[in-house]
């Protein structure tokens, strides 16, 4: 079953940006990120997810390259292979 849903031009526009280069369609593409989502969110660190949930969008990607420690990917790496067996994209 599909639902609509309200979201802001910016999110649909890098949706049909990011659509149009990994060969999806907008909805896909806003799927896609929220799968991602669901499986990462467990992985940022409280302070991490704080700031996240604080800012808005501009300065979300800034947040999330502090976000990038070795620290954070591996603990990120062993909560995919722990929720899915593997770490290895299938596009």
């Amino acid at each position: 079953m599909s639902k609509s849903i309200r979201i802001s031009s910016e999110l649909a526009q890098s949706a049909e940006t990011a659509a149009a280069v990994s060969h999806r369609s907008p909805p896909q593409q806003i799927e896609h990120w929220a799968q991602i989502g669901r499986v990462l969110e467990p992985a940022l660190s409280y302070t991490a997810e704080v700031k996240v949930k604080q800012v808005g969008r501009a300065d979300l990607d800034a947040i999330l390259k502090d976000v990038e420690s070795a620290d954070s990917v591996q603990r990120t790496q062993a909560i995919i292979r722990q929720q899915s067996g593997s770490i290895e994209s299938t596009d």
